[in-house]
């Protein structure tokens, strides 16, 4: 099983919407699971950790999804001037911006091109 956390960037009030909406998406992957990363609320507050609702991590078992994946996280970054991504496979990361979907998708392919000894 594969585990990839994917980071939102922006404005706090912008992101749990988007957050929310990338989540939905993901599930109509045939991911194996697409939950927001939980985090302790800091000492003293009344809320949970903003940080909480901008991390989903997302399980998934089989190769053709990791595909599937690729080409969610590439739309949905293209879609907004204003979204940035970052994807988290263990130690390795990579940061999605609005370039053109023929950047994003030759900078995810070679993301989850693993090496045959990783």
């Amino acid at each position: 099983m594969t585990t990839v956390s994917l980071t939102l960037h922006g404005e706090p009030e912008d992101v749990d919407p988007e957050a929310r909406r990338l989540r939905a998406e993901l599930l109509d992957l045939d991911v194996d699971s697409a939950e927001f990363a939980t985090g302790e609320a800091p000492t003293g507050s009344k809320g949970v950790d903003p940080g909480a609702v901008s991390t989903i991590i997302v399980a998934l078992s089989t190769s053709p999804v990791l595909v599937q994946l690729g080409r969610v996280l590439r739309d949905w970054v293209t879609r907004d001037d204003r979204r940035k991504i970052e994807v988290r496979d263990g130690k390795r990361s990579i940061t999605l911006t609005n370039t053109t979907a023929a950047d994003n998708q030759a900078a995810i392919e070679a993301f989850f091109r693993r090496d045959p000894q990783d």
